[in-house]
């Protein structure tokens, strides 16, 4: 509050605040990120703190969004950042994701996955930062809604990489969830300020012309809040007598009374421009005029006359064609004033408002929420509607709206099974947000009630039972059911599917081909192709554990040729089944195949706020893509994955998520990197799926091992799994390295011979290149260079046929190290520029260097051979050589990709990346070139 007596531009009893505002300014336009949190008592001076900052900001001429929450408005999923995006300083090109998050807080959307939109947001802000900065104020976040709380904590603790200032205000009494902890985090670029109440000496410079005694009378009766002051500024000295007195005891003002002294303010207008303020305080702020008129039950000439009033009297002000109140407090008292019955009976008019005019349904749902009567079954429906609207991007005020509507169905035998229908809408809403305990609990209440929706409770409970680890209660629960359920339909096979889950889980692959087999059998008939791929795909899955490869072949063609011919819509509800699909595709060697399910299943999950199975998809994805080679997007993947699970409080899922990104990130940036990882995997806890749980322990073990550390990565491997199928090659070729790093070349060498039994009884071409190169490290470590050279050439042509860039460029380190050693310099030469060209398409920055040591030495050793290049040929990886060589031979992209199982696309990506390597720019150029070399 700026004031005569003051030193302009400047807040009475705010110097030290304001100077921090400059420097945290100058920081940003520095080009850094900054927060800044201010807090204190209502009315101390929080907003015109902001208002402070907001014009110092553009005075530096940075970008200013600007949003405040209000009282009214919590169930609308993102209004403060809707509000902030709306009405900026400098109006912004157009953007999908305003376009996105309009529709999110407008309800013009019915699915959303909030990570998806979190993402959008930051893009948002960094791109519109520029090279000056922007800023986003956010005041009032103790009023606002739940979304616009998670959003504000993830621009927190994933702050956009540009000049960006998150300024944000809320009350000391009320700070909203997690929001001190990520500001915490952000340690020195966040500045947090507690606004105090002003002193005797800050009254006397806002009231200079007052006499000394009303100063401190006004002082005493306001504490020192700056809102008080400004409200009883103008009060008579027996009501600040009072309001002193009251103070004395060190009892502070409740805030009913000090809405009764702004009320005071609207009890001076006439009868019917206090009814458009409590109207409008009812209809929203800012509020529409027809609509308050509406909700007044007033003549459009009667409200417009009234609203000039409000205008005049500063209790409204015109934001557009609408009008906004001057203050929240001025709405609160307003609202809180009116006469409740009349209140609801608003309300009510308002919803009949917004539903013959086809309004937005969060809209309409929040004056639904508070007028409707019991039994009302268009209400119902409207909450409803706005809740499955809602599930997604704010599962919070989804689970709210539902709970209403369950409160407005009779509790009578008639009703029951639209209780259970909106019983199983409220438990599946606090799943997919992490309330798992309540949804538990729910669900137990369909179940037991019987009616049509206890099948599906069943299912979604044994869901919750295997997120909260307890697979003996999800068992039992399905197990149950099953005896229950006739023995086909799609019920029975989604029990028995989640009964494979769980399976799963257990790594119990008989379990897993039992219970996906009889889901086969239920599912039969039924036309659900979805389903029916789902229980192929999970059939697939649990035969490959068991290394029945040729089975698990058929079950996944079949699974992918049903997954193809199924609609999107018919797939949404299966979404997940691409995950084990992919999976099995990849080990199979069915590469295009697996990219092109996890990148449509994406898609699908993306575009229709499927945020649940986002997770899953994308550690699949992460790990096809660290196979092939593409390790920044695999990392890329992990870490969206990471993120999606952390909004959704999906522990077991964000474990996942950090050990798919280990081994990227160890061949990305080395063995500290990673060790810093494994760390954080170890504090946050590993995956409790006996699965995940194998798979995590192989890739710490690795870690432990490319940092020297042998002895950990023993440990690391000493634990169940052990003779495991599906890992048992890798892990008797780790304890073969291990042993070999350590001396230990007996053990080594009886480790490597099972790992070569484990994979020979699989055949999969993985397996096998693991388990040779484990074979050529003992066999190099005993002087017997010949075998090793003959083991490590079969592991780098069993990489190859996996897709495996980054570990056959590897072996072929391992195959220069040989060939220096048996004296054939012009071969280590070759291999060592083949791992190279690996290593740098595939962005393995910390393998590339180390790959820099050898050449380094080796040059230290000998000179270089004139011709070992083979005129650039071995540049080429083992794939695109075969391919050149097919092209040499006169084929066509499409008769390459027919012959090699390829799409076109793959082929011709190789081709591109053979053209760059050799520098020829046709066909007739690189036929020449590799004639020349022959």
């Amino acid at each position: 509050m700026a004031v005569a007596g003051a030193r302009a531009g400047e807040l009475v009893g705010r110097r030290q605040e304001l100077e921090r505002v400059d420097s945290v300014l100058s920081e940003v336009v520095g080009g850094a990120f900054r927060a800044v949190a201010i807090r204190g008592e209502p009315g101390v001076g929080k907003t015109m703190l902001l208002d402070a900052l907001v014009e110092r900001a553009e005075h530096r001429l940075l970008t200013v969004h600007r949003g405040q929450a209000t009282e009214f408005e919590r169930n609308v999923p993102f209004g403060v950042f809707a509000d902030a995006f709306e009405r900026p300083a400098v109006t912004p090109p157009p953007s999908a994701e305003l376009d996105v998050l309009t529709a999110a807080a407008t309800g013009g959307v019915a699915e959303l996955d909030r990570y998806r939109l979190f993402r959008g947001v930051r893009r948002l802000l960094s791109r519109q930062a520029g090279e000056l900065g922007a800023v986003l104020v956010l005041d009032d976040l103790h009023w606002a809604d739940p979304a616009s709380l998670e959003l504000t904590e993830y621009l927190l603790r994933r702050p956009p990489r540009a000049p960006v200032l998150v300024a944000v205000a809320y009350r000391t009494g009320q700070p909203p969830p997690g929001l001190a902890d990520a500001l915490a985090r952000l340690g020195s670029a966040a500045t947090q300020l507690v606004l105090d109440p002003l002193g005797a000496e800050d009254v006397a410079v806002l009231f200079p012309d007052e006499p000394a005694r009303r100063r401190a009378l006004l002082h005493r009766a306001t504490r020192g809040n700056p809102l008080y002051l400004r409200v009883l500024a103008g009060a008579d000295e027996q009501t600040l007598t009072v309001l002193a007195e009251q103070a004395v005891d060190d009892r502070a003002v409740p805030e009913q009374d000090l809405l009764d002294v702004l009320g005071a303010e609207l009890a001076t207008l006439d009868p019917v421009s206090c009814l458009v303020a409590q109207a409008a305080a009812v209809a929203g702020d800012p509020a529409d005029r027809d609509l308050v008129a509406f909700a007044a039950e007033l003549s459009d000439s009667s409200a417009a006359a009234a609203f000039d009033t409000l205008s005049r009297a500063g209790v409204v002000a015109p934001d557009g064609p609408r009008f906004r109140f001057r203050h929240p407090l001025v709405r609160a008292a307003a609202y809180w004033l009116a006469p409740p019955a009349w209140r609801t009976r608003a309300h009510r008019r308002i919803a009949g408002y917004l539903r013959d005019r086809r309004g937005p349904v969060l809209a309409l749902a929040h004056h639904t929420e508070r007028s409707a009567r019991p039994g009302d079954e268009v209400a119902v429906d409207t909450l409803v509607e706005a809740a499955t609207a809602t599930r997604h991007t704010s599962p919070a005020t989804a689970a709210r709206l539902a709970r209403r509507a369950l409160q407005l169905v009779p509790d009578r035998a008639e009703f029951a099974d639209r209780r259970g229908e909106l019983l199983m809408l409220l438990a599946r809403t606090l799943g997919f947000s992490g309330e798992l305990a309540e949804s538990r609990l729910l669900l137990h209440e369909v179940i037991q009630a019987g009616g049509s929706h206890r099948a599906e409770a069943v299912t979604f409970c044994a869901v919750v039972y295997r997120l909260l680890g307890k697979l003996d209660e999800a068992t039992a629960l399905l197990t149950s059911e099953l005896d229950r359920l006739p023995g086909r339909g799609e019920r029975v096979a989604q029990a028995l599917l989640e009964l494979s889950g769980v399976d799963l889980l257990r790594h119990d692959p008989a379990g897993v081909c039992h219970h996906s087999s009889r889901a086969l059998e239920a599912v039969a008939g039924t036309g659900n192709t979805a389903l029916e791929a789902s229980a192929h795909a999970v059939l697939a899955l649990g035969l490959l554990q068991r290394s029945e490869i040729a089975a698990a072949g058929a079950e996944i063609d079949r699974a992918g040729w049903l997954v193809d011919a199924t609609p999107d819509a018919a797939l949404l509800p299966e979404l997940g089944t691409v995950a084990p699909l992919a999976w099995v595709e990849l080990h199979l060697r069915h590469h295009d195949r697996a990219e092109r399910h996890i990148g449509r299943a994406l898609e699908l999950a993306r575009g229709n706020g499927l945020a649940h199975t986002v997770p899953y998809l994308l550690i699949v994805d992460t790990y096809l893509r660290t196979r092939f080679g593409q390790l920044p997007e695999a990392l890329a993947s992990a870490d969206e994955a990471r993120e999606c699970a952390a909004i959704m409080r999906a522990a077991e899922a964000a474990a996942m998520a950090d050990i798919v990104r280990l081994r990227p990130t160890l061949w990305r940036h080395g063995p500290r990197a990673a060790l810093a990882l494994a760390e954080e995997v170890a504090a946050a806890g590993r995956p409790g799926g006996g699965w995940w749980s194998g798979l995590a322990q192989l890739s710490l073990a690795e870690v432990h091992l490319a940092a020297g550390d042998g002895e950990r990565c023993l440990a690391e491997l000493a634990g169940e799994h052990g003779e495991d199928a599906p890992t048992a090659p890798y892990r008797w070729a780790l304890r073969a390295e291990a042993n070999v790093a350590l001396g230990r070349l007996d053990e080594g060498r009886h480790a490597a011979t099972e790992a070569l039994r484990h994979a020979r009884q699989s055949g999969l071409a993985h397996q096998l290149g693991a388990a040779h190169h484990a074979c050529a490290l003992v066999l190099e470590a005993s002087d017997d260079l010949d075998a090793a050279t003959e083991h490590a050439t079969a592991a780098v042509s069993r990489f190859a046929d996996a897709g495996s860039p980054v570990e056959e460029g590897i072996v072929r380190r391992l195959l220069a190290v040989l060939h220096t050693r048996g004296g054939r310099r012009a071969a280590a030469h070759d291999e060592l520029g083949r791992a190279k060209a690996l290593f740098t398409t595939s962005s393995a920055g910390w393998l590339a260097g180390e790959l820099g040591r050898d050449e380094r030495r080796f040059a230290a050793r000998a000179p270089r051979p004139r011709h070992s290049t083979e005129n650039g040929l071995a540049t080429l990886t083992t794939r695109e050589r075969e391919i050149v060589d097919l092209v040499t031979a006169g084929l066509t992209n499409r008769e390459i990709a027919e012959r090699l199982y390829l799409s076109r696309k793959t082929v011709e990506t190789h081709v591109s990346r053979a053209f760059a390597k050799l520098r020829v720019r046709s066909r007739v150029d690189l036929t020449r070139r590799v004639t020349e070399s022959d």
